[in-house]
């Protein structure tokens, strides 16, 4: 009986084992999702500008200042993203931790020679732009009209990481930004007069979440590669 028991004991460790190293680990949760594949705009999820629109199963953002997600109480969060810009160079804005649409956290890529990302506020319509919040890419990628690409944005209490990369390929981290001036809301996006960029495979998570074994896959990567498990 001894035996029986050991044998059922070792059988049961080693089962442990192979579905801890084979099975795919999930860390975290998925807080919001769209692929935009739908034939209009789920309302249920956004409520976007007039600039806003549906194009081949790409969110079309041309001109209409700020659209946000419903869902307006993210905190601590990562936001993925690909993104195309037509026009301008500095043409895709993300906005983050929206509590309305007239305050909210914002970052502007500037795609010129200057290659920067933009942070800045907006507090009761207002918005707050430093030079100092004007800080350079080094993620030693310098993105160009009309290429995909992908962004993850990570808020983590008053600090904000940045990562950046081509569609598909890893991201690496372009900057980081500390600003309080807002702790919760929603996510969306920006585009000022004639500022116009596609998005798509939108995905927002908990902080280092991943559902992969291989640390390697546990690196940034699209939504393309996630949401296939």
């Amino acid at each position: 009986m001894r035996a029986k028991a050991m044998g059922f004991s070792i059988f049961t460790f080693f089962s442990f084992i192979l579905i801890s190293v084979y099975a795919p680990l999930c860390v975290g949760e998925v807080l919001f999702e769209d692929d935009f594949d739908k034939k209009e705009i789920d309302k249920s999820k956004w409520a976007p500008t007039g600039g806003w629109s549906l194009d081949g199963g790409k969110l079309d953002v041309h001109g209409g200042e700020v659209g946000m997600s419903v869902k307006d109480d993210f905190t601590d969060f990562e936001f993925y993203v690909d993104f195309y810009m037509v026009s301008p160079l500095w043409a895709s804005n993300w906005v983050v931790r929206a509590a309305d649409i007239n305050n909210c956290t914002l970052v502007q890529i500037v795609a010129d020679d200057r290659n920067q990302f933009w942070w800045f506020t907006r507090v009761g319509g207002n918005y707050i732009v430093k030079d100092e919040d004007k800080l350079d890419n080094e993620s030693g990628l310098h993105p160009e009209l009309e290429e995909w690409y992908t962004i993850k944005i990570v808020a983590e209490g008053g600090r904000y990481d940045l990562y950046l990369g081509e569609q598909g390929k890893e991201l690496d981290l372009s900057c980081t930004w500390d600003d309080d001036t807002h702790d919760q809301g929603g996510i969306g996006f920006r585009a000022w007069n004639d500022e116009h960029s596609l998005y798509d495979n939108l995905l927002v998570t908990t902080v280092g979440h991943s559902f992969a074994v291989n640390p390697a896959d546990a690196l940034p990567v699209t939504w393309g590669k996630l949401k296939t498990r």
